[in-house]
């Protein structure tokens, strides 16, 4: 059974992926909250416990995520 081709990346879902890569302690969970489960499910983006306090999770970018912003020319952070 072939697998469905990933659509292209843009609008809400290129901003998600770029504040989560100007965020490298993670983004918050409760931001994009519409876009982060796709990308979590396109493999961009992974839920992981913050630093010191475990019950709270955040955002953060994947090997794949880190790739596809490599692809599309986007540094992972905004500092120059």
């Amino acid at each position: 059974m072939p697998s469905e081709p990933k659509a292209p990346i843009r609008g809400r879902h290129l901003d998600a992926l770029r504040a989560v890569a100007e965020n490298p302690g993670g983004l918050r969970h409760d931001a994009y909250p519409t876009v982060m489960p796709i990308l979590q499910e396109l493999g961009y983006v992974e839920e992981r416990p913050t630093r010191g306090r475990t019950s709270r999770r955040a955002w953060h970018l994947t090997p794949g995520g880190r790739e596809l912003l490599l692809a599309l020319g986007i540094r992972e952070s905004a500092e120059p």
